[in-house]
């Protein structure tokens, strides 16, 4: 596998610890309005779907944004890390002499 491939990889599981917290949350205030439910932080709002109260569930989902505390700083160190890790793989590949084919 290139290092082009693996560093792109890398960088896509960074922002998904970086962001996930958030997007989880997100998606579930867009799931639940889609469904015609009111979501709440301050208590349990029922939200009733096909029989089911899923009210208690989305609250609890409600709460990873609070996980962005933790995971947007650790996101930003394992990007700098990412980013000192492909300067150096750059600035390699810049020094070694190129390879002719006779």
């Amino acid at each position: 596998m290139r290092a082009r491939t693996i560093f792109v990889i890398l960088l896509v599981l960074i922002a998904l610890i970086a962001f996930g917290p958030a997007l989880i949350a997100l998606a579930r205030q867009e799931f639940a309005e889609a469904l015609g439910c009111q979501v709440d932080l301050n208590r349990v709002i029922p939200c009733v779907i096909n029989g089911k109260d899923y009210g208690e569930t989305f609250y609890n989902l409600d709460f990873a944004i609070w996980y962005s505390y933790l995971s947007l700083p650790a996101g930003a160190v394992l990007f700098c890390i990412w980013a000192a890790a492909a300067l150096i793989i750059f600035f390699v590949s810049l020094r070694r002499p190129k390879q002719t084919s006779t």
